[in-house]
């Protein structure tokens, strides 16, 4: 195996071999990286309101098996409709030529909450006439409040193995339970592997984690916006002082003592 690393030196000559060897090294890193994640957002694509319009911060998202390294800032104009928006990141256009493949996307609003194969959801709100969309939340249960406010519960994260909840969310619920005096070591442990994390956390991991906690049973499929709700639950028993959400108090440890 050859493994070639160009010399950028002044005086050096750049030959079409070395800018394939970079070529091949910049996108093939990544590649390898995230080759096992699905589509979804991977890192980045914060949202922030300014006036009556929706600023996505720089990030990157896999899109029908596509890396898109969005290295600018861009905006879209909204306006109160009333009922639920998503934001959406969209391949519009694959066109494969014969020096380049080209790639259009675009970020829309669409108020199909359905996600098409070409498209990633961002967030979603619902605004009303006169209301202002926010970005701040007053506590973790704030995130899926109905009206006026930017909803990430929702959000197609990737992560390896499957799609999971957005890490805004995640860190959101870490920094709760930290705040929490009542908090256990196990749940201190889990909010610091959260904010630990530089990607979102696998799905695999929260459902365990809910699992534990709450004494369910591990179930499958469950959606992001379920997760949300469960961990809700969570952070309102751990508050409480409750080993699991809800209203059950810790149940005693019992020990069985056989003698032969």
């Amino acid at each position: 195996m050859e493994h070639i690393y160009p010399a950028f030196e002044c005086g050096r000559i750049l030959k079409k071999e070395l800018l394939w060897a970079l070529r091949d090294y910049s996108y093939s890193a990544l590649w390898l990286r995230y080759r096992d994640y699905p589509d979804g957002i991977i890192s980045g694509c914060g949202v922030r309101v300014e006036g009556a319009v929706l600023y996505i911060t720089p990030g990157i998202v896999k899109c029908q098996g596509f890396l898109f390294l969005l290295t600018a800032e861009e905006g879209v104009e909204y306006a109160p409709t009333e009922e639920v928006t998503c934001l959406k990141f969209r391949l519009v256009k694959k066109k494969e030529l014969a020096d380049y493949t080209r790639y259009i996307t675009e970020f829309v609003l669409d108020d199909r909450t359905e996600r098409e194969q070409n498209e990633i959801e961002i967030c979603r709100f619902k605004l009303r006439e006169g209301a202002k969309l926010r970005t701040e939340y007053k506590d973790f249960y704030d995130m899926q409040t109905e009206y006026d406010t930017v909803n990430p519960a929702y959000a197609t994260w990737s992560a390896a193995g499957g799609n999971t909840l957005s890490k805004e969310a995640t860190d959101f619920f870490a920094r709760k339970v930290l705040d929490c005096k009542e908090a256990e070591e196990r749940d201190i442990c889990f909010a610091w592997s959260l904010l630990q994390n530089q990607e979102a956390v696998k799905y695999e991991i929260l459902t365990d984690y809910i699992m534990r906690k709450t004494g369910q049973e591990k179930q499958e499929g469950i959606s992001t916006a379920e997760i949300f709700r469960r961990l809700e639950k969570i952070l309102d028993g751990i508050r409480n002082g409750t080993d699991t959400y809800g209203s059950r108090e810790k149940e005693p440890y019992h020990r069985m003592i056989v003698l032969d």
